[in-house]
C-alpha cells in the first residue's frame, strides 16, 4: 500500500543527499554565513560538536523559526529566479536537513538590535525558543550528527577533519575579504586574515608554494579566468591542492579539470598533479544540478573548456619556465667530494654564437657551454649562474613538437624502405595489428597484411626511420590500446626513441644547433614525460654552498 511519508522522515532522507558527511554540514553553514555578508567566520570542531559563528547580518525572530523549515530560503521566490542565483545557499534544504539528524541550536542577532533570539530543534522535534543576549551575527551549533540514523552515523575522525580543513582552505582562497578560522578541540588549526589572493595563498599553503606559481589573468568570450597555476617544478601526488570556483562558488567540474590537464600535457610527470587555483566569472551556469551544489552545468561546456585551456597555455608561452635547484637538495659533503674529483676543460668553452645571435634567444637563457659530463649532461654559464642541460630531452622536446604538428596537420613526413620489411607476429598481436592499421597509416606507416600473421612494412615516418625495429612496432601497438590518449602516447614514444641517448657522442656545435631549435619550441621547458630540460643553479646558491654567504 502506498503511503505519504511524514515530514520528519522526508527531512532525514533529504539529509542523506544534502549533508552526506560532516564536511557537507560545515560547507553549507559557511556558505550561509557568506551570504549573510560575514567578514569573519569561525568554525569549531570537536568529537561530537560542530559550531559555526559569524558576524554577518543575523536573523529576525521570525526568520529564525522559518529557516529550519524545508525549502525555506530568502534567495529565490519563483522558478525564474534560479537563472539569476548568485548566492551560495539558495535551496533552503540545509538547515532543515541538519535539524532532522542532529541536536541543532541557532543563536542570532541582527545588526543594531539590542537582543537576539535562540531556537533548538532536536532530531526533527522542536524543543524551545527564547530571547537571549548575544553578539551580532549568527552561531549554529550541531551536536550528535546522524545519531538517530545509525546506518549513516559519521564521527569526526582525523580523515573527516582533514576534509573539513581542505574545504576551509579552499573557501579562503576565493573569499579574500573574509577571515576564516578553524579550531579543533580548542586548538587553532587555520587562521586566515583578509588580504589579496597572493596573501591568502601564502597563509593557506606557504611562501615556497607561491614562489612556484604563475599568475593567470585572461578574458575571452564573456568568461574571465583568474588565479594561479604551478610551474611544472611544483607538482603533488594528488589533487588536494586544486581549487575551482565559478562565480565565487567552490565546485567540481570535469570540463575545467580536463582543460587544465590538457594545457599541462607533456609538462607533467606520470601520476603527478599541478597546484591550481582558478576562478571563473561568467554567465550561462546552472547551479541547481546537485543537492550539495558542488556540481554545476555549463550552458556551453566547450566554450568553458577552450577559454580555460587558452588561459593556461598562453601564459605558459609567455613565461620563461626554468627549473630551479633548491639548496636543500644538495648535501654539502657530496658537493665537496664531487668538486674535488671533477674538472672542466675551460679551454673548450663554446659561446652560443656571437653576441648578436645570443640576443636572439627568447625562451631559454643566453649561455656559453663549458663542457659535458658523462656524455649526457652539459654545463653552461649564464649571467645568473650555472645551468645543466640533458642532451636527450633537448632533442626529445624538439622532435615531439615537430612530429605532433605534422600529425595534427595530417602532413607526416614519410620515407620508403629500400626493401619492404616483413614482420611476423603471434596470434594475439596480429589481431591487434589488423584492428589498428588505419592508426599506423595516420602516423606515416604503410603496413599491409602479408599472410595470416605476417605484415609487410613499406614506409615509416621520417622521425622514426633511423631507429625503427620490430620491438618499437610492438610498443606502438601497445600504446594504441589506450582509448583516450593514444596519439599522445605514440608521438611521445617516437620522439623519445628517435632522440640522442645518454652516452651518445654529441659535439658542442650540434648541441648549439639543437638549442636554437629548442628556443623556437612552444614549451621548451620539459620533455613530453615532464622531466626538466634545463636546471638552473643561481649564483646565490653557489655562494651558499661554498659558504660565501
Amino acid at each position: 500500500m502506498i503511503k505519504v511519508l511524514d515530514e520528519n522522515l522526508i527531512n532525514k532522507i533529504a539529509a542523506g543527499e544534502v549533508i552526506e558527511r560532516p564536511v557537507n554540514v560545515v560547507k553549507e553553514l559557511v556558505e550561509n554565513s557568506l551570504d549573510a555578508n560575514a567578514s569573519s567566520i569561525v568554525v569549531n570542531v570537536e568529537q561530537r560538536l560542530i559550531s559555526i559563528e559569524d558576524d554577518g547580518d543575523g536573523m529576525s525572530k521570525e526568520d529564525l523559526i522559518e529557516c529550519i523549515k524545508r525549502h525555506a530560503t530568502s534567495k529565490i521566490s519563483n522558478f525564474d529566479d534560479l537563472d539569476g542565483v548568485v548566492s551560495l545557499g539558495f535551496r533552503g534544504e540545509a538547515l532543515a536537513s541538519v535539524a532532522a539528524v542532529s541536536d541543532l541550536k541557532i543563536t542570532s542577532r541582527q545588526k543594531e538590535k539590542v537582543e537576539g533570539n535562540f531556537v533548538n530543534v532536536e532530531f526533527g522535534n522542536f524543543k524551545e525558543k527564547d530571547v537571549v543576549g548575544c553578539s551580532e551575527g549568527t552561531k549554529v551549533e550541531v551536536k550528535d550528527l546522524f545519531f538517530n540514523t545509525p546506518v549513516r552515523k559519521k564521527f569526526l575522525d582525523e580523515k573527516e577533519f582533514d576534509r573539513i580543513l581542505e574545504m576551509m582552505m579552499k573557501m579562503a582562497l576565493v573569499h579574500c575579504g573574509v577571515r576564516f578560522k578553524l579550531v579543533k578541540d580548542k586548538k587553532v588549526v587555520l587562521d586566515v586574515y583578509r588580504g589579496d589572493l597572493q596573501d591568502r595563498v601564502v597563509s593557506v599553503y606557504s611562501l615556497d608554494v607561491v614562489k612556484e606559481l604563475l599568475k593567470v589573468e585572461y578574458k575571452d568570450l564573456g568568461i574571465k579566468v583568474s588565479g594561479f597555476v604551478s610551474k611544472p617544478s611544483l607538482l603533488r601526488n594528488d589533487k588536494s591542492m586544486q581549487s575551482f570556483f565559478v562565480n565565487s562558488r567552490l565546485i567540481e567540474s570535469k570540463e575545467i579539470s580536463k582543460a587544465v590537464y590538457d594545457a599541462y600535457k607533456s609538462l607533467l610527470f606520470v601520476k603527478k598533479h599541478p597546484v591550481v587555483i582558478l576562478s571563473l566569472e561568467m554567465e550561462g551556469v546552472d547551479v541547481n544540478v546537485h543537492p550539495t551544489k558542488q556540481e554545476i552545468r555549463f550552458e556551453n561546456p566547450e566554450v568553458v573548456y577552450n577559454v580555460v585551456y587558452d588561459a593556461i597555455r598562453s601564459m605558459f608561452r609567455e613565461e620563461k619556465m626554468v627549473f630551479e635547484v633548491q639548496e636543500k637538495f644538495f648535501d654539502s659533503k657530496i658537493v665537496q667530494e664531487a668538486s674535488s674529483k671533477a674538472s672542466l676543460d675551460l679551454s673548450k668553452q663554446v659561446t652560443l654564437g656571437d653576441s648578436k645571435k645570443s640576443d636572439g634567444f627568447v625562451k631559454i637563457p643566453n649561455l656559453k657551454l663549458l663542457g659535458c659530463i658523462g656524455k649526457t649532461y652539459w654545463i653552461g654559464e649564464t649571467s645568473e649562474g650555472l645551468v645543466l642541460i640533458d642532451q636527450h630531452v633537448v632533442q626529445e622536446r624538439i622532435l615531439y613538437e615537430r612530429f605532433m604538428k605534422e600529425y595534427m596537420d595530417g602532413e607526416v613526413s614519410v620515407q620508403s624502405l629500400l626493401s619492404p620489411e616483413v614482420v611476423e607476429l603471434d596470434v594475439r598481436y596480429a589481431g591487434r595489428m589488423k584492428e589498428n592499421l588505419d592508426k599506423f597509416k595516420d602516423i606515416g606507416f604503410e603496413i599491409e597484411e602479408f599472410g595470416d600473421n605476417s605484415f609487410r612494412i613499406s614506409t615509416v615516418p621520417v622521425i622514426f626511420g633511423s631507429v625503427f625495429n620490430k620491438i618499437h612496432l610492438l610498443d606502438l601497438l601497445g600504446d594504441m590500446r589506450a582509448v583516450k590518449d593514444y596519439k599522445e602516447k605514440v608521438v611521445t614514444r617516437m620522439a623519445c626513441r628517435s632522440s640522442i641517448k645518454a652516452g651518445d657522442e654529441v659535439s658542442e656545435y650540434r648541441l648549439m644547433a639543437l638549442l636554437r631549435e629548442l628556443d623556437r619550441c612552444e614549451l621548451p621547458f620539459t620533455c613530453p614525460h615532464g622531466r626538466p630540460i634545463i636546471i638552473k643553479l643561481a649564483m646565490s646558491d653557489l655562494e651558499k654552498m661554498f659558504r660565501r654567504k
